[in-house]
């Protein structure tokens, strides 16, 4: 049986080519099933983790429905709204609208807390069809009157799970009560405590499920070592490790900050170059330690798995636990 392709999802020409240009031909699973549903404007339950694509499989339908609808008067009006957890994945998910949107002429903007706000509120002043944004920023600028979102026909929740967990459920609801009624909603969680499968019922009409099964073993692609080391030699078989041209780049993973920040000066001291992601760090330095990393000027990033969840690196060859997690489906969203 042949596989699907793009081609064969119903996709616009403009999209095709850049997604061509982005070098993906065939659609993961939750792409295959969500893509069709969504290019109809139904609303969606997706049961999926990062990793799985679901960016691209509500981004790709999201920019062709706009773009169906013709350009916009003089000054945009917000169409959709995405609302994410975290920076990080809000940036990310706006580096995957520039990319699958490059030949199109819509317009988005990221909005997030920790950053002033000024270029932020020039952008939706300069007119914007999507928004991408982290609650509590979001509603900052609904108050100040930057935002107004009566124009709103489609709103993606992405990673509802860990809203709930991040204390963001209570701002999540803040924002639904301020959407028309009259909209497509998308809802994506990779796991339905009661709390989250109670809101999806509440703010979903007639969705389409659509449920990518979690990786709960490791990819058989990924070839696995394990090193036996007293606590006091780790840094020392670290570099060891490090001394070859094997591993040209690194994620490497501790369990608290204070660890992150330890092996990062251990590496710099000795010539690698690297740069530690966590919880403390701003907004700024994360970004820039990422940008760094995926441009080849770093050799390390350590980070910890509230820093690294939902990063998403092309070309990553390795990837080292200094310190194992507690949990074993840790294990797999790091490898």
């Amino acid at each position: 049986m042949e596989r699907t392709t793009f081609n064969d999802l119903g996709l616009i020409e403009p999209i095709l080519k850049a997604l061509q240009e982005e070098g993906y031909t065939h659609p993961t699973p939750i792409q295959e099933q969500a893509i069709p549903h969504l290019i109809k404007g139904r609303d969606l339950l997706g049961v999926a983790q990062t990793g799985t694509g679901k960016t691209a499989a509500f981004a790709i339908p999201i920019l062709q429905e706009l773009h169906a609808k013709g350009p916009q008067g003089a000054k945009k009006k917000i169409k959709t709204l995405i609302l994410t957890p975290t920076r990080e994945l809000a940036i990310q998910i706006g580096e995957s609208f520039s990319a699958y949107g490059r030949h199109l002429q819509l317009k988005h903007t990221v909005i997030f807390g920790g950053v002033g706000q000024k270029p932020q509120t020039d952008a939706l002043h300069r007119g914007v069809d999507t928004v991408v944004a982290t609650p509590g920023r979001l509603l900052d600028l609904m108050g100040q009157g930057y935002i107004h979102l009566n124009d709103l026909e489609i709103f993606v929740l992405d990673e509802a799970d860990r809203m709930l967990d991040m204390g963001f459920i209570h701002d999540v609801k803040k924002v639904i009560a301020k959407l028309p009624q009259k909209r497509q909603t998308l809802f994506f969680s990779a796991t339905m405590p009661p709390e989250i499968s109670k809101l999806a019922n509440s703010i979903l009409t007639d969705p389409v499920k659509v449920e990518v099964t979690p990786v709960s073993s490791t990819a058989d692609t990924i070839g696995q070592s394990i090193y036996f080391v007293d606590r006091t030699d780790k840094n020392k078989l670290l570099l060891h490790l490090l001394e070859g041209d094997t591993i040209r780049e690194a994620l490497i993973f501790t369990r608290t900050k204070h660890g992150a920040n330890k092996v990062a000066k251990v590496l710099n001291q000795a010539g690698h170059a690297a740069e530690a992601i966590h919880g403390n760090k701003s907004q700024t330095a994360r970004q820039n330690a990422l940008k760094g990393f995926k441009e080849g000027k770093l050799r390390a990033l350590v980070a910890t798995d509230i820093a690294a969840r939902g990063i998403d690196i092309d070309g990553l060859t390795h990837v080292i636990n200094f310190d194992l997690p507690n949990v074993p489906e840790t294990y797999v969203h790091r490898i």
